[in-house]
Order: structure tokens, then C-alpha cells, then sequence
């Protein structure tokens, strides 16, 4: 990793000027001089124009001490280097590094994603780092921390709180990019949406010398229970998630009020995996996954209004004599005294305790065309109805990402057919 070039050319005039007065005046500073200008980044055109200035003096034993000034709308950046006469020995110090994500990150959001365009940032975040030069290449450790911070989108009712984000990055001689000494910690206290909470995010990763970041722990609390993802690549240029996710005693409530299940009410933990997967091109994309009960927990749920989705498959009155008999056939058919029941269950009338219950999701389809599936068992929560145990499914056909997305956005509901 090399200077800018201005610095080098600076640095070179110096020295022409230097050499001949070096010879009469051996000792003391014998050389000072600044130069500045402003530097635009042509390849990354949303950052802002960097004003510079470097001051250059020598010093009693002949080395070159400089000093790097750099400033742009929300960042900061003051650099000590000295470094002998031929430019390849010498030490670095980072002596101060601001930037403030307030500024920052609405230049950032177009790049990573249109979800983040209006969104308003807040914090402190300070780089910090020394080295040596050797052959003319920089060597060290640089730290970054965010500290105090947070993310809000009030159009769209999410907000981040409580953010913290540290790690060091290392560059040695030679090495084309830079990598991370420790795992970077990020921590967000609380995650609030329109549609659900979550709090105590931690995400543990490591950068590559690509900058490619390996995530080797992220896990989340939510919906009273927890979920976890197992390590996987996060690709930063264009950013683009793909993660396998395993959740433990999720609270099913939330689940109802999130994605549309055609289910009124429930209570009760589910645990279970999931695929998941999300870039700027596609957004979100569900993948194949199986959430179950959780066995040690009581589960009972209400049906979302669906006549006929139960009581369509029994007769309301038990024929005991052929029909040709006319009036008096019908006079002598009892009622099913488990009708009236299964009608209640289906309106959502009455809650039913759940023995077992499955969730399947297949995007690309099952054999019936569905990206997911709920299978349940169950017989009433309420004592003295005629009906025993209960077996149905719900099907859901169309694209899931599309399906769930429709359920977090509008709050829409599924009907049972």
C-alpha cells in the first residue's frame, strides 16, 4: 500500500532541494515546506471531494517527517509518517480518525440498498492505528470502532439502537489487501419494526485479504426465543446474503402476526430451520425449511373464518332411512351432534389444542404446486364438545418470498379453501 502519488512528488522535490544544503548544515531541521489540493474519487462517485495538505520537514537524523492532513464533509483523518531519506524505512502513526455515519451513510444506502434511502444514522466512529514502512509499504494495525449508535428509518417504522461495532485490521509487506487480527463485533440492542421486535443482535466476523467477510457467529433474540445462523460468506460488492438459519422456542403469535397463515390466533414455541436469502437485484428470497412444535409447550390456535373448510366433509344429519321415503326419512335423520362443533372451529369460534403441527416450506413447489404447507392435529381446547381429534392442512401457492412479504408490509390474511 503506497502513498498518493503528490505526497511521493513532494516528498522527491524535497529531497533534490535538501541534498546539497544537507552537506554544509549537518544538524537541525534543513528542509520545510507544505503542499495541498483536493482529491476526487473518480471510481467511487458518490464519495464526497477530500481537501489534503501535507507538511514535510527534516529532522536531526536526516530522516523526513511528514505530516497528512485530510478532510471531508463528516471525516478526518491526520496521519505522522517519518521516513528515511530513499523513502523506504520509516514508522506511521494514525494519530486521528473521524467519520460520522449521520453524513456518511446516505451516501452510502444507494450502494447497499434502496430500503435504506431515507434512513438517518447517528454515532462515533474513530480509526486509530500505527506501523513501520519497510521498502516503501506500509506494515500495521489500523482499529475501528462505532460507538453510541444507531439507525432509523421513520417513513418505513424500523429502527436500530444501540449499535457497537470493533475490530483491528491488519496489513503486512506485500499483501494486496488488508485482514482482520480478531474477529470484528457488531451488537445492536434493539431492532424495532411495525410488524415485530428483537434485541441482543451479535455478529461476530472475520475480513479477509479480499475484504470478504466471514461470518462465524450471528445470532438474535426474537419473538422470545432465539435464532442462529451457522457460518457463511457475506460478498460486500454487490452485497448478497445466503445463510442457512436454526430457531429455537420462536413465539408462534409472532409468527401469525407476521406472515399469513390463515390462522386467527395462536400460542405456543415452534423451533426448526430455514433457508434465507437476500440481495439488492432480488430482495428477499425464502428457502426450503421445517419449523415444528416444540413439544414441552402447550399450543393452541384459532382458525381465521373459513366455512366449510371442516364441516364440508361430514353431513349434518345421519340419514337412517333411503331417501325415497321423502318427508319421513328426513323426519327420522338425527343431527350430527359434531357439526355444529366443527362449524365453530372453523368460523374461529372455538380454539383448538394442538397434538402436533408441521411446517413445510418449498418455494420452488411441492407435488401440488405449494411453497408451504401447515399441517396440524388437534382436538377442541374446550371439554364437552362431540368432536375428538382434528386433522387439516393449509396450503399456500404462489411465490413464499412474495406470500411473507404481502403479510409484513399490509398485514394481509390468508383464507382457508
Amino acid at each position: 500500500m503506497r502513498f498518493y502519488r503528490p505526497v511521493f512528488f513532494f516528498a522527491l522535490c524535497g529531497l533534490l532541494a535538501w541534498a546539497p544544503a544537507q552537506a554544509q548544515s549537518p544538524v537541525g531541521p534543513t528542509l520545510a515546506g507544505e503542499l495541498g489540493g483536493t482529491l476526487k474519487a473518480l471510481k467511487f462517485s458518490w464519495a464526497p471531494e477530500l481537501v489534503w495538505r501535507v507538511e514535510l520537514t527534516t529532522v536531526a537524523d536526516a530522516r523526513l517527517q511528514l505530516q497528512l492532513f485530510a478532510d471531508a464533509p463528516g471525516a478526518r483523518i491526520q496521519m505522522r509518517v517519518a521516513i528515511d531519506p530513499n523513502l523506504d524505512v520509516g514508522s506511521w502513526t494514525l494519530r486521528e480518525g473521524r467519520l460520522d455515519p449521520a453524513i456518511w451513510l446516505p451516501r452510502l444506502a444507494p450502494q447497499l440498498s434502496s430500503a435504506l434511502a431515507g434512513a438517518v444514522a447517528e454515532g462515533e466512529i474513530e480509526l486509530r492505528g500505527d506501523g513501520v514502512i519497510r521498502g516503501g509499504q506500509l506494515e500495521g494495525r489500523v482499529t475501528l470502532e462505532w460507538r453510541r449508535g444507531a439507525v432509523r428509518h421513520a417513513a418505513q417504522g424500523w429502527a436500530l439502537e444501540e449499535i457497537a461495532l470493533a475490530g483491528d485490521f491488519i496489513f503486512a509487506q506485500n499483501a494486496a489487501r488488508w485482514s482482520s487480527v480478531s474477529p470484528l463485533r457488531l451488537t445492536i440492542g434493539t431492532i424495532a419494526t411495525g410488524r415485530f421486535g428483537a434485541r441482543n443482535l451479535l455478529v461476530r466476523a472475520r475480513m479477509d485479504e479480499r475484504l470478504l467477510p466471514q461470518i462465524e457467529e450471528a445470532r438474535v433474540e426474537i419473538a422470545g426465543g432465539e435464532i442462529e445462523a451457522a457460518p457463511f460468506t457475506l460478498p460486500l460488492s454487490p452485497p448478497v446474503i445466503q445463510v442457512a438459519l436454526q430457531m429455537r422456542r420462536i413465539g408462534l403469535a409472532d409468527v401469525v402476526a407476521l406472515v399469513p397463515t390463515g390462522l386467527a390466533e395462536a400460542q405456543g414455541l415452534v423451533q426448526g430451520a430455514l433457508q434465507l436469502g437476500w440481495s439488492k437485484a432480488l430482495g428477499l428470497q425464502i428457502g426450503a425449511g421445517q419449523l415444528d412444535l416444540v413439544p414441552d409447550e402447550p399450543m393452541v390456535l384459532r382458525l381465521a373464518s373459513a366455512p366449510g373448510l371442516l364441516s364440508a366433509s361430514v353431513p349434518k344429519r345421519f340419514a337412517l332411512l333411503p331417501t325415497w321415503l321423502g318427508p319421513l326419512a328426513r323426519w327420522a335423520a338425527p343431527l350430527n351432534p359434531g357439526y355444529a362443533d366443527l362449524v365453530a372451529i372453523e368460523l374461529g369460534r372455538t380454539a383448538l389444542k394442538v397434538e402436533s403441527l408441521e411446517i413445510r416450506l418449498t418455494p420452488e413447489g411441492d407435488s401440488r404446486g405449494q411453497s408451504a404447507r401447515v399441517l396440524i392435529q388437534a382436538r377442541p381446547a374446550l371439554d364437552g364438545t362431540s368432536v375428538g381429534p382434528v386433522g387439516f392442512e393449509i396450503g399456500v401457492k404462489g411465490p413464499l418470498a412474495y406470500v411473507l412479504r404481502l403479510g409484513a408490509e399490509n398485514g394481509a390474511t390468508l383464507s382457508l379453501r
